[in-house]
């Protein structure tokens, strides 16, 4: 029995690391305040012969403005700014939780927007991503990080792109 739980185990872990292997995109959750916190999603996507970031945010308010900015840092010190436009706004309503009588539902805000980018640009990503900073309503998103979480993997998935087109 012991055994069978170990292999179930290890088979759990090996399906998890797996799968995130063949990811498409980059997530991290932020939530400074309970109220304000944000799920984003970053991916890289090859159009014709141009590159983009494409970056979803689904949080109860925040969403992109209709000319956004992204700010970037890189571990390197050096400073990224992307200007992007919104390509979709939409609102869903999550399940509620109930008060007395009432279903009081939360609504979700998921938006998202494109940031063009060139090759020569996304090779600094390799080196990792110290802060992001997104302009969007009603405050912006900033968010640094101790150890990289994001520059890598962008970069892994600009390579895979890249490879991708070039293997047609």
């Amino acid at each position: 029995m012991k055994n069978f739980i170990k292999y179930i185990f290890v088979a759990t872990i090996m399906v998890i690391h797996v799968s995130s292997a063949f990811a498409k995109s980059v997530k991290y959750t932020y939530k400074p305040f309970s109220e304000e916190g944000c799920e984003m999603e970053y991916s890289v996507v090859n159009q014709d012969t141009s590159y983009f970031i494409i970056a979803t945010v689904m949080s109860d308010r925040m969403y992109f403005l209709d000319n956004p900015t992204m700010k970037v840092r890189t571990f390197d010190n050096y400073v990224i700014t992307l200007h992007g436009k919104v390509i979709g706004n939409t609102t869903e309503t999550s399940n509620g939780y109930v008060i007395g009588n009432a279903v009081n539902s939360t609504p979700i805000v998921k938006s998202t927007a494109q940031f063009p980018i060139t090759p020569d640009v996304l090779e600094l990503f390799k080196n990792g991503v110290y802060k992001v900073r997104l302009s969007m309503r009603p405050m912006s998103h900033e968010r640094c990080f101790k150890r990289d979480e994001i520059g890598k993997s962008l970069y892994q998935l600009y390579l895979e792109e890249k490879y991708s087109e070039e293997n047609f």
